[in-house]
């Protein structure tokens, strides 16, 4: 077990997180750390501790990243995703906040709000969409499409990242057909496309990243 006070400026006023990673579920432990402190920074928390916990190194991994949280006062707890925590942000949630990486969510502590609903996340919109600091690996990228499932990737950078890692690598191939002729093909009516506003058109920059992602597969 690794306990490592984290070089962060203290500010008094806001309030205090610790990171935690399990060695074993943590390939690259640099990008991931990493990754934690700067999402500490974007939503305006002091980091203390980042927990590095092996698969064996005490008999209860969770009980006592959360032993820590309460000696050190934090009141959120940032780890890279739910498989650190077995995929059961709930024993977490009833002593503290809990915050991933990806995807971005926070897990409210409960009895926060007597309204909510227990263990709902919520997203954290500044770094949803966002475009990935880092290079993607392939887990990522799938992680990514199916929790941007909904999302257009002329509109959401993250997925189009994702999507252009996958073609790149073979791990996708973009269909040959459009969504109209799939239509067609299938005796379904194919509603009329909306006219895209200026607000949302994608940028210049976007078309030309995703182009040259679905140029080899069409090759």
């Amino acid at each position: 077990m690794t306990l490592r006070p984290v070089n962060e400026m203290h500010h008094p006023h806001r309030p205090r997180a610790i990171g935690y990673l399990r060695t074993d579920l943590s390939p690259c432990q640099t990008r991931d750390t990493e990754a934690i402190r700067r999402l500490a920074r974007q939503q305006h928390y002091t980091l203390v501790y980042i927990v590095r916990l092996g698969p064996d190194s005490v008999p209860d991994a969770i009980g006592h990243v959360l032993d820590i949280a309460r000696a050190t006062g934090t009141t959120t707890l940032i780890t890279p995703d739910l498989a650190h925590l077995e995929n059961h942000p709930g024993r977490v949630c009833d002593t503290c906040e809990l915050m991933t990486v990806c995807p971005g969510q926070l897990w409210m502590k409960v009895g926060t709000n007597p309204h909510e609903v227990p263990h709902e996340p919520i997203w954290l919109p500044e770094v949803w969409h966002s475009e990935p600091d880092t290079r993607l690996r392939i887990a990522d990228a799938h992680r990514i499409m199916q929790t941007h499932l909904t999302c257009n990737p002329l509109d959401c950078p993250r997925k189009a990242a994702a999507l252009t890692l996958l073609v790149e690598t073979g791990k996708l191939v973009p269909a040959t057909r459009s969504p109209r002729e799939r239509a067609v093909s299938r005796g379904l009516t194919y509603p009329p496309v909306e006219p895209t506003t200026p607000g949302t058109r994608p940028s210049l920059a976007m078309l030309q990243r995703l182009l040259a992602g679905l140029k080899p597969a069409q090759s």
